[in-house]
Formats: C-alpha cells, structure tokens, sequence
C-alpha cells in the first residue's frame, strides 16, 4: 500500500484526528479499522470534506470501516 502524501498533508491541516487512521492502515495493512459511530458522526459535522476523503480513500484499499 503506498502512502498518501496529499491526502496526509491536508489531513495535518485539519484539527481531526484522521491522520492517524491513515498512517495506521497504510503503516498496519489493514484490512479494517474500528472508529466509534460518534467520531464518525462528529467528522461528518465538523469535517465532512476530510471525511469524505478519508472514507472514499479507505474504500478504494478495500479496507472496511467498522463503527463500534
């Protein structure tokens, strides 16, 4: 898995978090991640473009996002 480099320098720019599930799944492989249904709404609110990015691009690693 290669690592986003712009995808990882507009998520440092944001005041979430999203980074780090990023850094994880590209550092880990993977094949899913656990985010509390709270985060995932917050993102939503608060950050939804980043979200956005985040989901589209956790979707095209075939890495599943599993809300806990």
């Amino acid at each position: 898995m290669t690592v986003p480099h712009d995808l990882l320098d507009d998520l440092r720019s944001s005041p979430t978090d999203l980074a780090r599930i990023v850094e994880a799944v590209v550092r880990d492989g993977l094949p899913y991640v656990l985010i509390p249904g709270q985060a995932v709404r917050s993102w939503e609110r608060r950050a939804p473009d980043h979200w956005g990015k985040v989901a589209g691009w956790l979707a095209a690693q075939n890495v599943a996002v599993v809300k806990v």
